[in-house]
């Protein structure tokens, strides 16, 4: 009697190892592909920061606001049309977070960014990241946060900044889309998909 209740046993804990395994690492859920509007979007956006990105990284670094405004206007004014009109700003923040640049050209007033989450994120991990802000009258600013990475430490950062209803009514792409979209820092350093 003991013998069938042990090949029982076996044959149970058999069934449970060939369950665990089934629902193991190999049984993820895979991540949708993107639409064909978020590639084209994504594609536009990418070429914007390969070309954007590079020449600030070194005025950033030194804190040197005067040449970080020169070089991101310089830089910037090449590609302003890549994404149709999109772009509501760019701003590029220093290492504490404050904004020490922006495009179009502007007066600059000390502003610490330092608080929000996606700068802290972009910081930390060294990789893209999107972030949806609300201006007061409640229009949303889709932000892509892009550390300018030098000797493998982020000395700043990036922000492009898109007026969201533009990016729904021209690209067709909704916050939840924006927000799963991966860019690379110049180097190539993905952001992860949220």
């Amino acid at each position: 009697m003991i013998r069938p209740l042990i090949q029982a046993g076996c044959l149970g804990m058999g069934l449970m190892l060939v369950l665990i395994l089934a629902g193991g690492p190999g049984c993820r859920e895979a991540k949708p592909p993107l639409s064909p509007k978020a590639a084209v979007f994504t594609k536009e956006v990418q070429a914007v920061i390969e070309r954007v990105a590079p020449p600030l990284t070194e005025p950033v670094s030194r804190e040197d606001r005067e040449g970080a405004q020169k070089a991101l206007k310089k830089a910037f004014s090449v590609c302003a049309d890549a994404c149709e009109g999109l772009f509501y700003n760019v701003i590029i923040l220093d290492q504490q977070g404050v904004l020490t640049a922006v495009y179009p050209p502007a007066e600059v007033k000390s502003l610490q960014f330092a608080g929000y989450k996606a700068v802290q994120k972009a910081f930390a991990e060294k990789k893209p990241n999107q972030a949806i802000l609300y201006l007061p009258n409640g229009t949303p600013i889709d932000i892509i946060f892009v550390p300018l990475i030098q000797q493998d430490k982020a000395v700043g950062l990036l922000a492009l900044g898109f007026e969201g209803n533009l990016v729904k009514e021209k690209r067709g792409l909704g916050e939840q889309e924006f927000l799963s979209l991966e860019f690379q820092s110049p180097g190539g350093q993905t952001g992860q998909q949220k």
